[in-house]
């Protein structure tokens, strides 16, 4: 048992950039938008750990939009509250730091990082289904899963993203025979796909199913260019039976505890999803032989939709007072085109405004969100950044997760949420692709002023309260 641990101790070392970037995302996962305390000193330990490498190879076609997005957030504070730490930019200063630490990883230590990550969303998704049942039975109601990140739509595309990762981990499995690869095989994470399926049910998140077909949509057509016709259809239908029958098992859950008089009746429910889990394996792969079979089971998704869509009656109306709030946003696009009206300065323009007032801080448009507050120059930087890493030569898996997050930005908030952009960014950024050096000097320097940075956050947040 102690030679174990020792072994464990000295693979953890060996890989400690990985430990902390795992340790940053498991953080970031529980202060929602952020806190600034908590996230200062998050950045000045990265910093620290940053600081000591040395030549990182990094596409500079995603760090510099990063930094210059970080760096006209943090003007736009200043101008507006006389200091750089109130608004979003103090704690979104995380992001280019967390991208060039995952700079320093090599070809090995990413899959590693890849696969860890999938593993806590998976552990995320079983805390989002025991605080559900758990609320089903000792407070007799049934509440959207929430889970670590404390909102159901939050959530579901941090799920959503995770399971497109999870995929990328499985498909590395099975296709590559590289011994690095093959060294980082967890045979857990294939059981991992019906919770967070299942969980992902619980959260009744609309915006996320639409996110999951997009992905859904650009993986199939993606993996349609290496494959035939025939082959893609079949690949297609096998996915889609797969999330009709894990969506499908949450669907019955929720409507166990939430339609009927008797909450104990999800219990039995939970032995059925336990069992489908444990059989998970063998029903990929009884789709696999079985395609017409699969093509059945997966237009069995359309009463999956129907059955959710009708537990959630409200949500046509949500999204029609997010295309008021939408167009409500795109008229302060031109009041400061520059460095826009200011952070968390839209919720109090929509109060005194005439339009209605939708009591949110946030546009659930991103793009829109940032355009109006932040000005047109942080607008373009996020712009860029989606357009080239769509241009980008990553796995189908990886650019259908970023067609989720990218899809799931436009109809609500999720840039937001730390945890969930910083998820995107370590299974999908891939820095080592398409980069470039930077001296040693270059590094430090970065790492130092950075560090600068986060320290003021935090003194000045400590100093105010």
């Amino acid at each position: 048992m102690a030679k174990r641990i020792e072994q464990l101790s000295d693979s953890l070392l060996d890989h400690y950039l990985v430990v902390s970037l795992l340790l940053a995302l498991i953080i970031l996962t529980q202060v929602g938008v952020g806190n600034i305390k908590i996230v200062s000193l998050l950045g000045l330990l990265l910093c620290a750990i940053g600081i000591l490498q040395r030549n990182i190879t990094v596409d500079l076609w995603i760090f510099i939009p990063l930094v210059l997005y970080t760096l006209i957030g943090t003007v736009s504070s200043w101008r507006v509250y006389g200091n750089i730490t109130d608004g979003y930019a103090s704690t979104q200063a995380l992001f280019p730091v967390l991208y060039l630490i995952m700079a320093c990883l090599d070809k090995y230590e990413r899959h590693l990082l890849k696969y860890l990550c999938s593993a806590w969303v998976g552990f995320t998704a079983i805390i989002g289904i025991s605080q559900f049942i758990a609320r089903a039975l000792f407070q007799q109601r049934a509440w959207r899963a929430s889970g670590f990140l404390g909102n159901p739509n939050a959530l579901g595309i941090f799920l959503v993203i995770g399971w497109f990762s999870l995929l990328c981990c499985m498909a590395i499995q099975e296709e590559s025979g590289n011994a690095d690869v093959q060294c980082c095989k967890m045979p857990f994470l294939p059981y991992l796909e019906p919770i967070l399926l299942i969980c992902l049910a619980l959260t009744l998140s609309m915006g996320s199913f639409l996110a999951m077909a997009a992905g859904i949509f650009m993986l199939v057509w993606k993996k349609g260019q290496n494959f035939s016709r025939a082959e893609t259809f079949q690949y297609g239908c096998c996915l889609l039976a797969k999330a009709s029958l894990g969506l499908g098992t949450g669907i019955l859950i929720y409507l166990a505890a939430a339609r009927t008089s008797v909450p104990l009746s999800c219990i039995p429910l939970l032995f059925y999803a336990a069992v489908v889990v444990y059989c998970w394996r063998t029903y990929t792969i009884f789709l696999a032989q079985k395609p017409r079979t699969a093509g059945f089971i997966a237009l069995m998704g359309i009463l999956v939709a129907a059955a959710a869509i009708a537990v959630r009656p409200s949500s046509f109306a949500t999204f029609a007072e997010r295309l008021e709030m939408m167009k409500n946003g795109l008229h302060y696009f031109t009041k400061n085109p520059l460095l826009g009206i200011g952070p968390y300065q839209w919720r109090l323009f929509n109060l005194y405004d005439s339009s209605k007032y939708f009591n949110t801080w946030h546009i659930h448009n991103v793009f829109i969100h940032i355009g109006a507050e932040l000005g047109w120059i942080a607008l373009a930087m996020l712009v860029l950044l989606a357009v080239y890493v769509y241009r980008k030569k990553n796995t189908p898996e990886e650019k259908a997760g970023f067609t989720a997050f990218c899809f799931h930005n436009m109809i609500d908030t999720s840039f937001f949420y730390l945890a969930i952009f910083s998820l995107t960014m370590l299974t999908v950024g891939n820095p080592g692709r398409n980069g470039q050096k930077l001296g040693t000097a270059a590094v430090r320097v970065f790492f130092s002023l950075s560090a600068v940075i986060f320290a003021c956050h935090l003194g000045y947040s400590l100093w105010m309260g």
